[in-house]
């Protein structure tokens, strides 16, 4: 069927901010008495909404508060490195001009993720932002991607997901849609295909030219 609406992971996705996550996730867990983490172990626990993250880094029972000191601190400092990632306006563009909806799906903080798209100026291409907080739910459960499904118009035929982690596999695979996975991320070719099932591309270029425009005719 071909494709009439496409949902977006961010992190790792249409957008590079790890080089912020990783100052401020570093910043508060030294504040907290932990050792430093290096950037590497920070960028691969994203994925899950910030109290996951944290969870992997310091353990469950110190994520909460980690979190409530994470986010005056990396609003303070969000913008500093973030970059859209290679195609990703191409995309976004492209998507406009042929009349497929795009919006994005991803858990990071609902207001930081409407705050990065508006930065970049991605907000006049999408139809919506939903993150972590905008609901009860979060990815990969399904009630999230079915708000997401019919806040664009959606099937599950005729909407793909795109991401960078397994998250996003399962996010997509448990809503019965069509993945797609860029390397781009948190995760490496090799990682991904331990784990998810899912055609891939080294990064958003590739993906569009090789596999979004033949579906969307």
């Amino acid at each position: 069927m071909p494709v009439r609406a496409i949902l977006f992971d961010l992190d790792g996705t249409l957008v590079d901010q790890f080089q912020a996550i990783h100052r401020a996730f570093s910043q508060v867990i030294q504040q907290m008495g932990f050792p430093v983490p290096d950037y590497n172990a920070v960028k691969q626990a994203v994925g899950g909404a910030s109290e996951s993250t944290m969870a992997k880094l310091i353990g469950s029972e110190h994520a909460k508060e980690a979190v409530q000191r994470l986010r005056p601190i990396f609003e303070k400092d969000m913008f500093n490195g973030l970059i859209a990632l290679p195609g990703a306006y191409e995309i976004l563009k492209y998507c406009r001009d042929v009349n497929v909806k795009t919006a994005v799906l991803t858990n990071k903080y609902g207001p930081h993720a409407r705050a990065v798209c508006e930065h970049l100026n991605f907000s006049s291409y999408l139809e919506f932002i939903l993150g972590a907080s905008d609901t009860e739910w979060k990815k990969p459960e399904t009630e999230l991607t079915q708000l997401a499904l019919d806040k664009i118009g959606g099937t599950r035929e005729d909407t793909i997901y795109v991401g960078d982690s397994p998250y996003d596999y399962r996010t997509a695979k448990n809503a019965g849609m069509r993945c797609f996975l860029v390397t781009t991320g948190t995760h490496d070719e090799a990682s991904l295909l331990s784990e998810c099932d899912s055609i891939m591309a080294p990064d958003m270029p590739t993906l569009l030219d090789k596999e979004i425009k033949p579906l969307i005719g």
